[in-house]
Order: C-alpha cells, then structure tokens, then sequence
C-alpha cells in the first residue's frame, strides 16, 4: 500500500473517531470520490468497514476514561 493510501486510511480513522461525520463526508475528506472506492480500501486496511471501526472505537473509548480526563491526568503528572 503506497505511503499516501496509509495517510489517507490514518486520517479516514481520526474523522471517523473523533467527529460525527457521514461516511460519505469522511470519503471527502480522506481524499475518495466515491464510498465504495473508499469502504473497499478501508475494509483491506482495517480489516472492518468504515461503520465497524466508527461503533468499535466508540466502545472502547466508552470503556477508557475521556480525552479530557487523560490530559488532565498528564498535566498533573507534570
């Protein structure tokens, strides 16, 4: 897989966790023009579509404290 197909996939996975956008609009973003093109080469990188990572990520985030709560904890660590 080509260096700019591992950017795009990298940057598809940080929409996707961390904003409510539609796949479609992650597509967009990561540089797809369309989600079929883009849920293929997903699916190949991440062994998931993009729907699955979104819902496994949410899980395991809701598992972990929250972003906030770690970066307090690193500031106090300081």
């Amino acid at each position: 897989m080509s260096l700019l197909c591992r950017v795009r996939m990298h940057h598809a996975a940080d929409l996707l966790t961390a904003n409510a956008l539609s796949i479609d609009q992650v597509a967009l973003n990561a540089g797809y023009q369309s989600r079929s093109s883009f849920t293929r080469t997903f699916r190949g990188y991440y062994g998931s579509d993009p729907l699955e990572y979104r819902a496994r990520a949410l899980r395991a985030s809701s598992d972990s404290a929250t972003p906030t709560e770690n970066a307090i904890e690193e500031f106090d660590a300081v």
